[in-house]
């Protein structure tokens, strides 16, 4: 089985396989050093970070918005009042005052959702109001550049909710236009008769 004249193993060490081994080692542990001290870095990020505002609004606000029974005015004045609390955060943000920019982001969050969910409602014939919902997606994208022009002003401390407040604008988009491509839109015939 093992003498002499049986080769076991030969290595040959020539030198290009040396050197490529060494430098996939060299890879696989530079790499490995790089994912921890960006995952550290990650951390101390998320400890640097402003926590999130809470998400509400006054309820004399939200009451004048949503007391209109015609569902266009409660989305005009959602819209009035949602471009103004946008302008505040923009005042906020010039005056250097971020706690400010975050609580304004927050009661535009917070009107932004109740007015959704209040145009989402059903009439008494089981239908939605299309005409406002579209009035309301309109009316928010206007705002995707004024929030995308405060986030890149802002210090990256308080970068977070304002990228999370566009994330909520285009999902309420989305809810808003969900509406009007459901099976209920337009009428399908009786062909059974």
């Amino acid at each position: 089985m093992f003498g002499p004249n049986v080769p076991v193993l030969k290595f040959r060490w020539i030198g290009g396989r040396c050197v490529r081994l060494a430098l996939l080692c060299g890879f696989l542990v530079g790499g490995t050093l790089s994912f921890t001290t960006s995952a550290a870095a990650q951390r101390q990020d998320l400890l640097d970070s402003a926590p999130p505002p809470l998400l509400v609004a006054s309820k004399e606000e939200l009451a004048r918005i949503l007391a209109p029974n015609d569902n266009d005015d409660k989305a005009k004045l959602s819209l009035e009042s949602l471009s103004t609390h946008l302008s505040n955060a923009e005042a906020a943000r010039v005056a250097g005052d971020y706690d400010a920019v975050y609580t304004e982001l927050g009661r535009f969050c917070a009107i932004m959702q109740r007015t959704l969910s209040a145009l989402l409602v059903y009439d008494s014939s089981g239908r939605q109001d299309l005409r406002a919902l579209k009035r309301y997606d309109i009316g928010l994208r206007k705002f995707v550049r004024r929030l995308e022009n405060l986030r890149g002003e802002l210090p990256a401390s308080h970068e977070g909710f304002a990228v999370q407040t566009i994330h909520y604008l285009q999902d309420t988009r989305d809810a808003a236009l969900k509406p009007m491509f459901a099976d209920n839109v337009v009428a399908v015939p009786n062909t059974d008769k």
